[in-house]
């Protein structure tokens, strides 16, 4: 065999790379999907509903907002935007429908958080409707994604799990 036959793949180049890497990131995007649950369950319970010790309460508030300033740029929005593509082609009705709601609820979601954010919530109309905005935004998005993902979920095993134990 001949030496240039077998080394005959030659390296991608950094644009191709980065093609290939940004289109990977639209389709079944599992760190995207638990960086959503992540940041939805650890603002859930910082919900004035609940109440935490503030030592506890401390930990969370900071696990959430470092983990939204970490994990929503780095797996969220290359999933949210390369995902643009896959929703401007789609012909499934029901995937066309939620994924512009999560469009538009994770676009209200974000802006909302970075205004809590850099200014906070200090009691007045406008922290008022950036918390509210947040809260509501958050609550509507978690099911609409998991309809939305049903079909390839990260929460699929446990899906399949509960619905065993209930047939039994």
């Amino acid at each position: 065999m001949d030496a240039q036959a077998i080394t005959s793949s030659q390296p991608m180049s950094l644009t191709a790379n980065a093609s290939l890497w940004w289109q990977r990131q639209a389709y079944r995007n599992k760190a995207a999907e638990w960086s959503l649950y992540f940041m939805f369950v650890t603002g859930f319970v910082l919900w004035n509903q609940f109440t935490l010790p503030w030592q506890l309460e401390r930990v969370v508030l900071i696990s959430h907002v470092i983990s939204s300033l970490i994990l929503f740029p780095a797996a969220v929005l290359p999933f949210w935007l390369s995902h643009r593509r896959l929703l401007k082609n789609s012909q499934k009705k029901l995937l066309l429908i939620t994924g512009q709601l999560l469009d538009l609820l994770l676009l209200a979601c974000a802006i909302s958080g970075i205004f809590l954010f850099m200014v906070g919530n200090r009691g007045n109309e406008l922290g008022y409707l950036a918390y509210l905005t947040h809260l509501v935004s958050a609550l509507v998005i978690t099911p609409i994604l998991m309809r939305h993902a049903a079909r390839w979920s990260v929460l699929t095993p446990i899906w399949s799990l509960i619905k065993n134990k209930t047939l039994k």
